[in-house]
C-alpha cells in the first residue's frame, strides 16, 4: 500500500510531466501514475484524491500572486 506522501510525490512529477492529468478522471490519474513510471502499483483512488487536494491546496496557498521571498 502506497503512502500519502509517495502518491503525492509522484503525482506532483506527473503534473510536471502531463499537465492533462489535472482535469483527467481519478482512474486515469492512478493508472498514469503506473504507466508512467511513478509508482509500481496503482495507489487506491481515495490516496490519489487526497494528494490532488493538497496539491490545490498548495497551490491555492502560494499562488503566483504570492512572492515567496522579498527582493
Amino acid at each position: 500500500m502506497r503512502g500519502h506522501d509517495e502518491v503525492l510525490e509522484a503525482l506532483e512529477r506527473a503534473f510536471v510531466d502531463n499537465p492533462r492529468l489535472r482535469v483527467a478522471p481519478m482512474e486515469e490519474v492512478a493508472r498514469q501514475l503506473v504507466l508512467g513510471g511513478y509508482l509500481e502499483e496503482e495507489p487506491s483512488l481515495g490516496l490519489v484524491g487526497e494528494a490532488k487536494a493538497t496539491i490545490v491546496a498548495e497551490e491555492q496557498a502560494f499562488g503566483p500572486d504570492v512572492p515567496l521571498e522579498e527582493s
